[in-house]
């Protein structure tokens, strides 16, 4: 009887095993057993995690900084030239926005852009405009700013920097973008010899100039200090005051926020001190409440006022400013 009972078990265990190797070896031809994995889902998480962009055939010439990967998206911005928009006495005008699916390589979007101050003068990418909450990028010509927006594959018309107070061109140089950064729902930027100037985005499609608060002017008709009030994003009725900074000897550009949080400040400055180096802004508390904050338009940053000085008048308080 036992020796009966050892013959079945020994059967039970090779007939498991041998239908254990016969559904194994079915399942790897996908002829019968259980539906084979699907591929073509795995090789979209593969392909969602590649970390080199993909080697899209672009025709035309193309200037190195002027190729942009949107990783998230897989598209793959550029600006080209080629025989469109050879200028005959010029030779290339690098001027033909492109955009590819880096999926399958194909063109989506191609824009040719119009002859900005000169046909030799190229167009630019300027890739610090571009992070995965604004999915844009901005297109530089001398003068003017195109944003094209990767999700909707549309690009705006062009836009011009606007400036507090008149600008002369003091050279040939004069107006020429040389820095553009996108900063919340913003983009900010420098113009050589008229200063800073910042765009809102809310709306890519139709961006509009926002003019600064008050603007100082460091040497007469070519440096400017300004100063702008942003709304930020998803906080109710508070900004946040910046004076960005070009450094033409290094190229640093920072956006240098004055306020280490957003603040219910009064906006409206009076024009008369629109152009002063010390300026008394006023941070609302409520009702009839307010607290003084001093800027130093010169130096670019917060003047702390101590107590005794806050309950002064605006007046009184500059005069401070200026005697430390």
């Amino acid at each position: 009887m036992v020796k009966l009972l050892n013959i079945l078990i020994l059967f039970s265990v090779t007939f498991f095993f041998a239908c254990d190797e016969t559904a194994t070896t079915q399942n790897g031809n996908g002829t019968t057993g259980q539906p084979p994995v699907d591929t073509s889902e795995q090789k979209i998480d593969v392909d969602s995690n590649i970390t080199t962009r993909p080697d899209c055939q672009i025709i035309g010439t193309m200037l190195e900084e002027n190729i942009f990967w949107a990783k998230s998206e897989n598209l793959i911005v550029a600006i080209i030239a080629d025989d469109e928009t050879q200028d005959p006495e010029l030779g290339e005008s690098h001027r033909i926005l492109e955009l590819y699916d880096g999926n399958n390589c194909e063109r989506v979007f191609r824009k040719v852009l119009p002859v900005n101050i000169s046909p030799d003068y190229a167009y630019y990418l300027s890739e610090i405009t571009y992070n995965n909450l604004s999915k844009v990028i901005a297109v530089r010509g001398f003068d003017e700013v195109y944003i094209l927006d990767l999700a909707e594959k549309k690009l705006s018309p062009s836009l011009e920097p606007g400036f507090l107070n008149e600008r002369f061109e003091e050279d040939a140089q004069s107006g020429l973008i040389q820095r553009l950064e996108i900063w919340e729902n913003y983009l900010v930027g420098y113009a050589t010899g008229k200063g800073t100037f910042v765009f809102d985005l809310d709306t890519p499609m139709a961006a509009k100039a926002i003019l600064p608060a008050a603007e100082y002017e460091i040497s007469e008709g070519t440096d400017y200090h300004s100063m702008f009030f942003l709304k930020s994003n998803g906080r109710g009725d508070v900004y946040q005051a910046i004076q960005p900074i070009f450094d033409l000897n290094t190229g640093e550009f920072r956006i240098n926020p004055l306020f280490e949080k957003p603040l219910n400040i009064q906006t409206n400055i009076n024009r008369s001190f629109r152009d002063n180096q010390y300026l008394v802004l006023k941070e609302l508390l409520g009702g009839t409440k307010s607290r003084p904050i001093g800027i130093d338009m010169k130096a670019m940053k917060r003047v702390e006022i101590p107590p005794d000085v806050a309950s002064k008048k605006d007046t009184d308080i500059i005069k401070w400013m200026k005697s430390q």
